[in-house]
């Protein structure tokens, strides 16, 4: 595991398991035939997507008291490869304000879909963590 130390703005930044190790040299995996095909059919939703997911997560205020209340039940986790993006930055903000730490799995916002092997073994090391 590597932790890097929080600064001002930001949370402590974990990675749980070896996968780091070596991270940077390796590519996402490509697709399988079967997720191009289900991709493919999930396309007619994307109107409702942006309509009715992306809006409101992006406009609504969160209670941050509600989430602090039960800030030991979080887990918050971002893919590394989204460093920077809106996903990625929400959850560090997130972390910050909360005090938490902030763990990264390999990927960006679609780990599991860009690297479903690196991302399934990170995260069953997290989930052994608690």
């Amino acid at each position: 595991m590597t932790t890097s130390k929080p600064g001002a703005d930001t949370s402590e930044t974990r990675h749980i398991g070896n996968w780091l190790d070596g991270y940077a040299e390796t590519l996402p995996e490509p697709p399988t035939p079967e997720l191009l095909e289900l991709q493919a059919r999930l396309g007619v939703f994307q109107p409702a997507f942006l309509e009715h997911v992306l809006i409101p997560f992006t406009t609504n205020e969160i209670d941050l008291a509600a989430l602090g209340a039960v800030s030991r039940q979080l887990v918050p986790v971002a893919g590394i490869d989204s460093r920077g993006q809106l996903p990625h930055r929400a959850t560090a903000s997130l972390c910050a304000k909360l005090s938490l730490p902030l763990h990264e799995v390999p990927g960006g916002h679609l780990g599991p879909i860009e690297r479903p092997a690196q991302f399934a073994a990170a995260f069953k090391a997290l989930l052994r963590e608690f």
